[in-house]
């Protein structure tokens, strides 16, 4: 592993770095700075041990950074208020984002209620199978998501083009490139890319895993956010997105990221 900066260095790289937290990154060209920046505010607003919401804090951070980014996006969006096609596909997340959400729905006894509903039919059925028998988000009401504000970076980033090609999908089942307008897609890896590049450094699970399932037992137990940033496996009987259980080019970016930054920790 390389040797840790110096104090003075680091503290002079950090200084630098305030220039670019929280600001768009850019969806065309070198990008590494601003990412590299950001990911250390991350690992860093983790490692910070006096507060006991800090992983869902830095999911709010990642998630608001997303949000910034997308607005360079300039095609016209098939999506709006109402339309929620694709609140019935698989949704997995990182915890932090888990804790994020669970913070929004605590305290409304008939969205816990839906979410055992959907976590009892999501563990029992396979990721693959979610694609043919719909599993709801528990979080929709009246075809809104009840928790806009809070919801997950997938979420964020899923936009359309073409509300014919959603139906196409979530309707009708069939086998469809998705109508991503240029830019969403590195948005969204890009705030992944972070999030997981920071877990990996804070020593925390970093795959994506089903959300529903996730997010009963993070609603059980008020303090359950503190107790996985203390290290217990709450969520170890979650499925992990599958796109995770191996290897991947996606998975050795976030660790060679992870690696440059530490040194800078």
């Amino acid at each position: 592993m390389n040797q840790r900066l110096d104090p003075v260095t680091r503290a002079r790289l950090l200084q630098d770095d305030a220039q670019f937290l929280g600001q768009p990154i850019a969806l065309t060209g070198d990008a590494g700075q601003v990412i590299r920046a950001n990911t250390r505010h991350i690992a860093l607003m983790m490692r910070d041990g006096v507060a006991p919401d800090r992983a869902s804090a830095a999911a709010a951070f990642v998630e608001s950074l997303l949000d910034v980014t997308a607005r360079q996006i300039a095609a016209p969006l098939a999506c709006g208020k109402g339309c929620s096609h694709c609140c019935t596909t698989y949704v997995s997340c990182t915890i932090p984002e888990v804790f994020r959400l669970a913070q929004a729905i605590r305290g409304s006894e008939t969205t816990k209620a839906a979410v055992l509903t959907a976590a009892a039919r999501s563990k029992a059925m396979p990721q693959m199978q979610r694609e043919f028998d719909r599993v709801v988000c528990p979080i929709l009401v009246d075809h809104a998501c009840s928790a806009y504000a809070h919801r997950p970076v997938v979420c964020r980033s899923v936009l359309s083009t073409s509300l014919d090609r959603c139906l196409a999908i979530f309707q009708q089942n069939r086998s469809e490139p998705f109508a991503y307008p240029d830019g969403a897609e590195v948005a969204r890896i890009y705030s992944v890319l972070m999030m997981r590049a920071a877990l990996i450094l804070c020593g925390l699970p970093h795959q994506n895993i089903e959300m529903t399932h996730a997010l009963e037992i993070a609603l059980a137990d008020e303090h359950a956010e503190a107790r996985w940033l203390a290290g217990e496996p709450l969520f170890a009987s979650v499925a992990i997105d599958r796109g995770d259980q191996t290897t991947s080019d996606f998975s050795g970016l976030a660790e060679g990221l992870a690696a440059a930054i530490q040194p800078t920790l």
